[in-house]
Formats: C-alpha cells, sequence, structure tokens
C-alpha cells in the first residue's frame, strides 16, 4: 500500500509538472511592456522651420536665381510599431504646413516687376517616416510650386530625430529627369 501511495503521489507531480506552461519559451523582459504602446505617443514635438535662401534656377541658364522665403511649421509624435528590445521599430507622424513664396533673381538683368514672384506654396501635409536603430534619419519631401505652369518643384531633405527636425539641403527641380538642379543651400 505504502508503494502504491508513493507511486501516485509521483505521478500526480509528473503530471502537474508537465502540464505548467513552459517558461523558456516566453521573452525575456527587463522591464514593464505595455501592450498599447504603439497606439499612443509618448510626446509632441513641434517646431519652425525658417526658408530664408538663394536657390539656383534649374534651368541651364547662368546667374539666374530664386530666393525662398516663408517657412514650415511642423508637428510629430513617435509611435512604436514594435515597442519590445532589442530593436524597436519607431516611426513619426508627422504634419507640415508650409507657406513660402518664391522670387525669380536675375543677377545679369534689369529688375523687372513682372518677374517679382515666381510661384507660391502653400501645403498642408502628414507623412509617416521611420526611425532607425541610431535615432535620426533622412527623409525627403517634394512640394509643389503653385502659379507655375512648368512644373517646378522644390525638394527639402530633412534631419528628423526624435526630437526635432532639420533642414538638411533644398533645391529647386523639374519634372523632366534629364534637367536636375544642382544644391546651391547644403547644409
Amino acid at each position: 500500500m505504502k508503494t502504491l501511495f508513493l507511486t501516485l503521489t509521483a505521478l500526480s507531480l509528473a503530471f502537474l509538472i508537465g502540464c505548467q506552461e513552459n517558461s523558456i519559451t516566453d521573452p525575456v523582459v527587463n522591464g514593464p511592456v505595455n501592450k498599447d504602446q504603439a497606439a499612443a505617443p509618448d510626446k509632441y514635438f513641434q517646431g519652425t522651420i525658417p526658408l530664408e535662401h538663394l536657390l539656383a534656377d534649374p534651368y541651364p541658364t547662368t546667374n539666374t536665381f530664386y530666393r525662398i522665403t516663408g517657412q514650415i511649421e511642423y508637428g510629430f509624435s513617435i509611435y512604436y510599431a514594435d515597442p519590445i528590445p532589442p530593436a524597436p521599430q519607431r516611426y513619426l507622424s508627422v504634419r507640415f504646413e508650409t507657406n513660402a513664396d518664391l522670387q525669380y533673381i536675375c543677377t545679369v538683368c534689369p529688375p523687372n516687376e513682372e518677374d517679382q514672384l515666381a510661384g507660391f506654396i502653400a501645403e498642408v501635409s502628414e507623412d509617416y517616416i521611420p526611425l532607425s536603430g541610431n535615432r535620426s534619419s533622412l527623409f525627403e519631401k517634394t512640394f509643389s510650386i503653385q502659379g507655375r505652369e512648368d512644373g517646378m518643384v522644390l525638394k527639402v531633405k530633412f534631419l528628423v530625430t526624435d526630437n526635432r527636425i532639420e533642414l538638411n539641403a533644398m533645391w529647386l527641380a523639374l519634372p523632366n529627369a534629364n534637367q536636375v538642379a544642382t544644391i546651391i543651400n547644403h547644409y
């Protein structure tokens, strides 16, 4: 009877151990994990980028430039697509509000009243930018220039970090791929 009791105890103990969840396959977590973190951003950042630059004319002419004056207001939040370490996947939800004027400047021509305003940019947009592991990314955005018939656009390259957006480069380009403007303002 003693042997039967020990055998039943050993079998019930083995059954209980075998039915428990295996903790070897569970992920290792060094801190608290919030599964809802992907749905809500941590912080909201905003700022203004002044646009006061001289840009080269994308047409193959010499000594002609465009002066851009205005600003880009931005606001962004950081979202986590996968917050679990060691490689969390993050992206920014950025809202750009751009207002700028483009003025034609010819250095060898006499000033002309009709050529003063060559176009303007008035645009509101929302973009999603992935952030790489080093917490900074380059992001290129194209703004259409209104008031022009040739399809000229403003291309802007931004340096994006966890807490700000900076202007990295800016240039004018034409829709024809064979004509590319040189970058005169590189930061």
